[in-house]
């Protein structure tokens, strides 16, 4: 989703690899016809190293980024291939094991209808379950669900504009990142980025996170989040409470995400990349 938003910010000058949209490429389609582009940008893990050689191989002087969501996979980036990051965690990373490449940090676009709405909340607490932790899941949300909060719980995938409505009318929304999947047997500490967590910044609402991966990017305790999981359940539940009963729209701080993540502005800094480089 989110390359697919970059190549449509770009005009078309890149192609993309492995994403679920018709204009992306497939392996299947790489080892049967390359079309004429400009830029080609690779991003799915277990699937990097065999699309750079099909496309060099159709194409030796083929200009490739890869777009890098997380690390880990064991997958080795050929010299001269720019590394470009979806957050400063992931940069950090990609710096200390691939020291002699280009590495650099582009925050991915937010989608303009996550944006805030001072209206009246009716959900004290909204909870997507397919990004939570243990810890989320078997404690914190069973002892939420015995309170008399007005508790929203998202189970499945929903369109965006949906996902955006619920934020709009939320209060606080948990985001405690589980481990994320980097090869068979290798689980990484957190997710790359976190985009449920900006776009629920963006859209008004406060949110709880344990601060693990590339929310630190944009969270920050006492300001637009509440640090959970203390190893104190209670302390928690202390802490939303107390959240809840200070709750205001900050329309400032949303604007300010928004801002900092719109689309022009990260168009801006793809072109200026592609012209240093």
């Amino acid at each position: 989703m989110v390359i697919r938003d970059v190549a449509h910010l770009l005009g078309g000058k890149f192609i993309t690899t492995h994403e679920k949209h018709p204009d992306a490429l497939s392996t299947n389609c790489l080892s049967a016809n390359l079309p004429p582009a400009t830029y080609f940008i690779v991003t799915w893990g277990p699937l990097i190293s065999e699309h750079i050689k099909l496309i060099r191989a159709k194409n030796p002087n083929a200009r490739i980024f890869y777009y890098a969501q997380s690390f880990g996979w064991k997958i080795k980036i050929p010299k001269g291939i720019p590394i470009v990051c979806v957050s400063r965690y992931v940069m950090s990373q990609w710096a200390l094991h691939m020291q002699e490449h280009f590495i650099t940090h582009i925050q991915p676009p937010l989608n303009p209808i996550f944006h805030c709405k001072n209206q009246e909340r009716d959900i004290d607490i909204l909870v997507h379950t397919r990004k939570q932790n243990e810890y989320c899941l078997k404690k914190l949300l069973p002892a939420l669900q015995t309170t008399s909060y007005k508790l929203q719980t998202l189970h499945d995938w929903i369109p965006q504009d949906q996902f955006a409505s619920f934020l709009k009318r939320t209060k606080i929304f948990l985001y405690l990142t589980g481990t994320h999947k980097a090869g068979l047997f290798r689980r990484l500490p957190a997710e790359g980025f976190g985009l449920p967590a900006l776009e629920a910044l963006a859209c008004g609402a406060l949110v709880g996170s344990n601060l693990l991966g590339g929310v630190t990017d944009f969270l920050t305790p006492g300001e637009n989040c509440i640090k959970l999981q203390n190893n104190d359940l209670n302390f928690d539940l202390w802490q939303i409470q107390k959240a809840l009963l200070n709750f205001k729209v900050n329309v400032g701080a949303a604007e300010e995400i928004q801002k900092a993540y719109d689309p022009e502005v990260i168009r801006r800094k793809w072109e200026a990349l592609l012209t240093n480089l």
